[in-house]
């Protein structure tokens, strides 16, 4: 699980994000990012970014299929968080291509798409 610093809870984040925030595109998710404009600080003076996820039942009616996806993809950040910038909400939008892969190629879909991140 993610720590509570990094994650996003409130519904109006996630229509913020999903309404203001620039995209990226793989096979497997869509990822939407903006910039916070009050951020509060960790005690190392960081800012954390959040992250939240939206899986629909579209992907899988079962629950134990959409909980495991979510499961994978937040242990693939959290690996991450030391390179992903700080101040940032990220959402990410589970696609139905994602069904089925393993935790390696669900790593590698979050790696490259990090990597698209163009960050001023």
């Amino acid at each position: 699980m993610l720590p509570k610093e990094n994650r996003l809870t409130d519904d109006y984040d996630f229509r913020r994000v999903r309404r203001l925030g620039k995209s990226y595109h793989c096979p497997f998710f869509k990822l939407a990012l903006t910039r916070r404009k009050n951020v509060g600080t960790l005690p190392a003076g960081r800012q954390a970014s959040r992250f939240g996820f939206v899986i629909s039942t579209k992907i899988d009616k079962r629950a134990t299929v959409r909980n495991r996806i979510k499961r994978l993809l937040r242990q693939a950040i959290r690996e991450r968080l030391e390179k992903i910038p700080a101040g940032f909400d990220f959402v990410l939008v589970v696609r139905p291509n994602i069904a089925g892969k393993s935790y390696e190629e669900i790593c590698a879909a979050v790696d490259r798409t990090l990597s698209k991140i163009s960050i001023p």
